[in-house]
């Protein structure tokens, strides 16, 4: 319990006023004995047993009324994680908000999404109470802190709207820890809004043990989550992919895929049976618009491969797709834009010349014949001629660079670029002296000897987003075939793609600013894997790595909507929509922008659509040890997080005062007072 008031429980020592005058009433005259009194004693030890239970029942009610006065002046609050808080204000209070597109699934009847519930919730609970002498703000789109003069304001801000972006918490709560650590705060309060959507946790992150040892050591910290983990009752996505402009003869037409996701049982019937039901997507382009119906099944419904003509004269430009409204408005529609299709360029450094031709031959052949794939293979010694400015994938196969080639590979990716990393083959370099992008490469272990401890199994690997998710038609790549014979430790607190039955990592993927750097801990010749000869993953991973580092090389790209997204470019201008036109939100919404002959569609991530809850355990496991309570609530529900308790405690006074009247009634056969029976009781005569 917690008090709106706590000083006025400094008067509690009040409750023992009955007692005392009970006492001091005792006292107000000699007791002399009186031998006619005698017989009257006798006879009144009869009922003492009766009378002392009556009289202490009504000291008791007398304390009660004092005690429920007093308590309804300090103004209790009620709520489940009360229990965690105690009476002193907290030096600051962060808010912790998960503004991420999977945040605005909406309740339909109440009109209110799980991010705008949690904010009015939570700004009424701080409200009520005292939220200390900083309340500060931490949005998932910007991941800035900034400080907010009140509650109230939280409900207003431009960086609490909803955004297109995904959430990163293990990063957010870096943020929290350094704030405090800087401002050596002492006791604070750490509120966390989150729908528990696995891409925005990463429970698999090494992050997490470094979190949560910051956190053992800070003093007073305490953590709240309000989890908004209920699925929708019925939502649609769309999304469009590989869109490609092609000509024929002198018509010109634009050729793409189109998905569409169910959620949260969209075609159960009445009777739980699967009701077929048809859709109508919106096709625009160029402000010209179509609409072709689809039917859905269990999974959704997928056009591949369609057409729509165009003006040849029209080399680059933009368009949607639709659905109608459901219950979360951010992925109703997808933008796109199209543009002649650039030669996807990638090089290959390695120090070895066998394992370079196998990853030439991975990536030379396209996986459509109408993009054209250009691979150089290149030793060591010859790094200078790479054309840094027209690649769009480096793979990396030996020792980490260093020096001014280190500073290129890192300007290289945080253009929007993709690097990928595999060890070098020679035993005798161990790598523990270079590092690149905060990891670093290790010793080389055996799977195969007595010694080893993994049989070199791949045990899991992230199937919903990345270089490993599972195919279009939802089939997951074939890593659980693959063989690894000898892989090379690495020390990174990237994420985690894939690793082994003894949890050491195969594939991780680095943060960067734009593009992506990837570590992949043994080679793919049947020395090391089974890599090449499975083939299928191999070819997979590398061919999604080069057309997504590719993308920046095209008049026209796709990105996912991010703080810095167009950082590339100074000029860039809103095509559509309109409405989002906020120089400080740009980037943070769907939409397309242009900057002269160069586009750029913005969408949510595509994990943002087919990522799963995390369970409830899991993440509740991430602050083991730690102050930590969860609140489990729904969209819509905009009741408060605590109540007041003063009426109760009113009511529960004039109950107590009305017992003690009845208690105090003179008895049928004596006229005596209560204090003065109770005198008698304990042998006394006043």
């Amino acid at each position: 319990m917690s008090f709106l008031q706590p000083l006025a429980l400094i008067a509690l020592p009040l409750i023992a006023l009955p007692i005392i005058i009970h006492l001091i009433n005792q006292q107000r005259h000699r007791t002399v004995p009186w031998a006619a009194m005698m017989f009257l004693m006798r006879a009144k030890r009869m009922s003492r047993g009766m009378a002392r239970l009556r009289h202490l029942l009504i000291l008791l009610m007398r304390v009660l009324a004092i005690a429920a006065l007093i308590f309804a002046i300090s103004r209790p609050l009620s709520g489940g994680w009360l229990g965690s808080v105690g009476l002193s204000k907290p030096d600051a209070t962060l808010v912790l908000l998960d503004r991420s597109a999977s945040m605005e699934v909406q309740d339909l009847q109440a009109g209110e999404s799980k991010r705008s519930t949690a904010l009015k919730r939570l700004a009424q609970l701080l409200e009520q109470g005292d939220y200390g002498t900083h309340l500060l703000l931490i949005d998932s789109a910007s991941g800035q802190l900034q400080e907010v003069d009140s509650p109230k304001v939280l409900l207003s801000l431009p960086v609490t709207e909803p955004s297109a972006t995904s959430a990163n918490i293990p990063a957010m709560l870096e943020t929290a820890l350094a704030y405090l650590k800087a401002n050596e705060s002492g006791r604070a309060e750490i509120w966390i809004c989150s729908d528990l959507k696995e891409n925005d946790w990463d429970v698999h992150s090494g992050r997490w043990n470094a979190i949560r040892e910051e956190f053992t050591q800070l003093e007073g910290a305490h953590l709240f989550l309000l989890a908004y983990a209920d699925p929708p009752s019925s939502n649609l996505s769309v999304r469009v992919e590989n869109v490609q402009r092609w000509e024929r003869g002198n018509d010109a037409e634009l050729v793409l895929d189109v998905i569409v996701r169910t959620e949260g049982g969209f075609l159960t019937g009445a009777e739980g049976r699967i009701a077929a039901r048809r859709v109508p997507i919106e096709f625009e382009v160029n402000n010209v618009r179509s609409v072709v119906e689809v039917e859905l099944d269990t999974l959704g419904a997928s056009l591949k491969g369609h057409r729509i003509p165009i003006d040849a004269k029209l080399s680059s430009g933009w368009g949607s797709v639709s659905l109608p409204g459901d219950a979360n408005p951010l992925d109703n529609r997808f933008f796109f834009v199209f543009s002649e299709p650039p030669v996807r360029k990638a090089v290959v450094v390695s120090d070895d010349a066998k394992v370079g031709e196998t990853f030439r031959r991975a990536l030379a052949i396209p996986t459509d014949v109408r993009i054209q794939h250009h691979v150089d293979v290149i030793p060591m010694n010859r790094v200078a001629e790479i054309d840094w400015e027209n690649t769009g994938l480096l793979i990396w196969q030996g020792t980490l660079p260093s020096g001014l080639v280190a500073e290129q590979v890192q300007h290289f990716v945080n253009n929007g670029r993709v690097a990928m990393f595999f060890p070098s083959k020679l035993r005798t370099s161990t790598g523990t002296g270079d590092q690149l992008f905060a990891a670093r490469w290790g010793g080389w272990q055996s799977t195969t000897g007595e010694q080893s401890d993994t049989k070199g199994d791949i045990s899991w690997w992230r199937g919903d987003t990345d270089l490993l998710a599972h195919a279009e038609g939802g089939d997951a790549l074939p890593l659980s075939e693959l063989r690894t014979y000898q892989y090379r430790d690495f020390e990174s607190q990237g994420t985690l793609l894939a690793r082994f039955d003894n949890d050491a990592p195969l594939l991780t993927r680095v943060a960067t600013d734009q593009g992506a750097a990837y570590f992949c801990s043994t080679l793919p010749t049947a020395q090391f894997s089974s890599l090449e000869r499975d083939g299928v993953v191999f070819y997979v991973m590398l061919q999604r790595a080069l057309a997504e580092g590719s993308q920046t090389l095209a008049v026209a790209s796709q990105r996912d909507a991010e703080i810095d997204v167009l950082a590339d470019r100074n000029q860039w201008e809103p095509v559509a929509p309109t409405e989002n036109s906020s120089i400080s939100q740009r980037g943070l919404h769907a939409g397309v922008y242009r900057d002269e002959g160069y586009w750029a569609a913005i969408n949510r991530s595509q994990i943002e659509d087919n990522a799963k809850t995390a369970s409830l355990e899991a993440v509740d496991g991430l602050f083991d040890g730690l102050s930590y309570r969860r609140i489990d609530v729904n969209v819509g529900d905009t009741s408060a997080l605590a109540s007041e308790l003063w009426r109760i405690f009113l009511i529960a006074m004039a109950v107590v005062l009305m017992l003690e009247a009845v208690l105090s009634l003179p008895s049928r056969k004596t006229e005596s007072t209560p204090l003065m029976d109770l005198a008698v009781a304990e042998g006394t005569t006043e």
